[in-house]
């Protein structure tokens, strides 16, 4: 056998067997036998990484496109996405914990394990501030504490890289050294020179769904729309519309811009409607946001529900009123007695034992009080200040102004 034999295993023909119309394109040097599909292999059901009223979306391994015109609320509704995947839930979108695939050290094989989320966010636009306030959003968003490192989110920043190819291997390196299992792209203009050239554009888009099929990540990215019209911009995006998973577009509401008879009085003046405009899989239902701005001055989505009441979260709320309960306590530095939290809470009406016994656990277990010691000599102390940091949201009106781009930035 020789070594032609030997390394083509489907054998070539003889160009006389080839048309002459196809003899040119040097085809018959290909190798296919590993591109055909094993009828043994059984199908996998696609793996969601969240939900919303029940209706799975963002598929493991697949690209997702967050849309909408400049200053829509884009990164308002990736934050509320990065939120719900770090925290579990968020408004009414909860996230799914779903196996990856990961590399077994012992056998060095790709297997299906359920692991921690890690996100990596990549920002290209804004500046460092701008990317500080988005990080202490979704951490507040997410209850973590966003002064210390998270383990499980990184944020890259690429706005001070000028070529858009750095860029790109920027994001490829990052990419490798995190392994991500969230991947968060703000935004996709900015890795290619010109949105307008298919010979550039359609690898990048390829590269992308690679990406997140290699590393079995879901990979959501940013990407403007027409100005003019309600389609992606450029050829970028009409190549990523044929491609991509899915589709959610934002869209900024002023209800003073809005006909008399359209103008919802149960609404804020402004929000915001997600609406997901491409599905491969069930269609999620409309939602609406709005935001408001917290103790530390950067603007926060928060949801609507189509009634306008703000859609809670039982977990913030729980934290919330344990703040409440003991923040006016007085503490010292030497600690409290389980005899002192119980006395204060009596003072503050609460006659059931059973009610001040479950509020010193829920303030136990969000950490809003901390405890050292053995059972008999057990001391307290208040954490509440920390965390009230982490999730503090006062409901004022925000709004970026017209015509500020380095406006804290939604």
């Amino acid at each position: 056998m020789n070594d032609e034999q030997t390394t083509n295993p489907t054998p070539i023909p003889e160009l006389t067997d080839i048309p002459e119309f196809l003899q040119g394109d040097n085809w018959f040097q290909e190798q296919v036998d590993d591109d055909f599909l094993n009828f043994e292999e059984p199908y996998r059901a696609p793996r969601y990484t969240m939900e919303r009223m029940g209706v799975p979306f963002a598929d493991v391994g697949e690209l997702h496109i967050i849309s909408g015109k400049p200053g829509h609320g884009k990164t308002g509704l990736m934050s509320q996405l990065m939120a719900t995947v770090l925290s579990g839930q968020h408004g009414n979108t909860i996230r799914r914990d779903v196996p990856h695939k990961v590399i077994n050290p012992e056998t060095g094989k790709k297997e299906e394990k359920k692991i921690p989320v890690v996100i990596l966010y990549i920002d290209t636009e804004q500046g460092k501030d701008d990317t500080i306030a988005i990080k202490n959003r979704v951490c507040s968003m997410a209850n973590i504490d966003y002064t210390k490192p998270c383990k499980q989110f990184y944020i890259l920043r690429l706005r001070d890289t000028e070529e858009a190819q750095q860029r790109w291997r920027k994001i490829l390196k990052a990419i490798y050294l995190v392994k991500p299992t969230d991947i968060f792209l703000d935004g996709m203009l900015d890795i290619v020179n010109d949105y307008n050239d298919q010979t550039e554009c359609q690898p990048i888009i390829r590269k992308c769904m690679m990406l997140a099929t290699h590393y079995d990540s879901s990979l959501w990215a940013v990407l403007h729309e027409n100005p003019l019209v309600d389609k992606l911009v450029g050829t970028l995006g009409s190549i990523t519309q044929r491609k991509v998973s899915e589709i959610f577009t934002v869209i900024k509401v002023k209800q003073s811009e809005l006909k008399e008879s359209d103008r919802r009085p149960d609404l804020p003046d402004i929000y915001f409607r997600v609406k997901q405009v491409k599905a491969r899989g069930r269609d999620v239902s409309d939602w609406l946001f709005e935001y408001v701005t917290n103790a530390g001055g950067w603007g926060q989505p928060v949801e609507l529900e189509d009634n306008g009441a703000r859609v809670v979260n039982p977990e913030v709320e729980t934290l919330k009123e344990c703040i409440a309960r003991f923040k006016d306590m007085n503490w010292t530095s030497g600690g409290a007695t389980y005899s002192d939290l119980d006395k204060h809470l009596t003072s503050q009406g609460i006659t059931s034992g059973a009610t001040r016994s479950k509020l010193i656990n829920a303030a136990l277990e969000c950490q809003v009080i901390t405890s050292e010691g053995s059972k008999g000599h057990r001391k307290f102390y208040y954490n509440g200040e920390r965390q009230l940091k982490a999730i503090s949201q006062e409901a004022l009106p925000f709004d970026k102004p017209e015509g500020e781009d380095e406006a804290v930035p939604f």
